[in-house]
């Protein structure tokens, strides 16, 4: 780990930001691909990237009994209770629904999920069943009807059963072999396999996360996770052991940042020695350390330092774990909140995926003539100042009856 000066922080911040133009240039290449030739192109794209010959993109129920029968008994009911625990949290998020009656005027305001989503789940040296649990859960708790799945295929053309079986677990059948930005762009625009999409949920690599922001705005994303961050504040209580397993267990992230920040140097220097990657940065006081913190708006922040609930309140990250007893790993795994988080400094305006990702919110309104001979003439007198003329007419004719 190297130690660096505060000074130098917004130097080491730049590069995460934007993607090389290169990514863009061949994410944007994909993506019209995709969108013009369909199967075609995302059979073309999945062999030349994950080398993988796919006929049929769709995992069949066979294929799906297959994988849920490779699951041990115990394995099933260790993701069943996962499951439960992040379904409780969601169930907490339930948008209030409200209504504002007054004599000529109704207003409802109303929550509803979109039609369809589709969940991405990357794949990689191990299945990620966690992320088919925290993009999954918060959907089905939203109310989506319409769920799919698309996960790489690896080289002999199947996806894990892990992740086969987990997505089958919580009532997700419709299931493809496609990976990478072209399984984004399949889910976008729909082929003569994979079908159209509302919303897209899921982290991935730099290839995803920049399909996922050029089409932003044409189709719903949950937001732009990965790579994965992590900045520990510290100080002398700290247990040194557990920051280092903790530190070490954030790279095995791949090309994962972090950052540990102390105001204990000797204890700060004794951990950073062991950590290959990342930064240290020395502070004289919580209150800095905090202040650098929010400056690095991390995806994951951990403070384990003297009264650190109240500094937590402080703190802006995607998620914080608060305290000695509570690692990243109880985040990605089993206390609740989604794990997919926003990163690159998102984290100062950006939230964590959750059920708000899959619902659309709208307000329903209904005057009568009262409502108009009352209020009209402030509508009116608001359209004339902004010299909108058809936009008087519209609601002077309503009011002169």
């Amino acid at each position: 780990m190297l130690r660096v000066k505060k000074e130098n922080l917004e130097k080491i911040l730049i590069k995460r930001k934007n993607f090389s133009t290169s990514v863009e240039k061949i994410v944007s290449r994909i993506i019209s691909d995709v969108e013009k030739k369909g199967d075609e192109a995302l059979r073309y794209w999945t062999e030349k990237l994950d080398r993988a010959h796919i006929e049929d993109f769709r995992v069949s129920q066979s294929e799906i009994q297959s994988c849920l029968s490779r699951i041990p008994a115990s394995d099933k009911k260790i993701i069943k209770e996962a499951a439960k625990r992040i379904e409780r949290y969601h169930k907490k998020q339930i948008i209030k629904q409200f209504s504002i009656k007054e004599k000529g005027i109704r207003i409802n305001f109303r929550a509803r999920p979109v039609q369809s989503a589709g969940i991405y789940v990357p794949a990689g040296t191990a299945p990620l069943v966690s992320t088919v649990l925290m993009t999954a859960v918060p959907a089905k708790v939203a109310g989506v009807q319409q769920l799919i799945a698309c996960s790489p295929p690896s080289h002999n053309g199947t996806i894990h059963p892990y992740i086969t079986g987990a997505l089958s677990m919580l009532g997700i059948n419709k299931i493809f072999k496609a990976g990478g930005s072209q399984a984004i762009a399949a889910m976008a625009f729909g082929t003569e396999t994979i079908p159209r999409v509302d919303v897209i949920a899921g982290p991935g690599n730099i290839f995803v996360n920049a399909t996922k922001k050029i089409l932003t705005g044409r189709i719903g994303i949950d937001l732009l996770a990965g790579p994965s961050e992590l900045a520990a504040l510290i100080d002398e209580t700290a247990n040194s052991d557990w920051i280092e397993a903790d530190l070490k267990a954030q790279e095995e992230h791949k090309d994962g940042l972090v950052f540990l920040i102390s105001t204990d140097e000797e204890k700060g220097k004794k951990i950073a020695s062991r950590i290959k990657t990342g930064y240290l940065i020395i502070v004289d006081s919580i209150t800095e350390g905090v202040e650098l913190i929010n400056r690095i708006a991390p995806e994951h922040a951990q403070i384990v330092c003297k009264d650190a609930r109240r500094v937590a309140e402080r703190i802006v990250a995607g998620a914080i774990f608060v305290g000695n007893y509570t690692p990243c790993g109880i985040g990605d795994y089993i206390a609740g909140p989604s794990h997919t988080l926003p990163t690159g400094g998102s984290a100062s305006f950006e939230s964590g995926l959750s059920v708000f990702s899959f619902l659309r919110t709208y307000a329903a309104m209904e005057a009568n003539s009262h409502f108009f001979k009352k209020n009209g003439i402030i509508a009116e007198r608001l359209a004339e100042i902004e010299d909108l003329k058809n936009h008087l007419v519209s609601l002077k004719i309503r009011r002169n009856i």
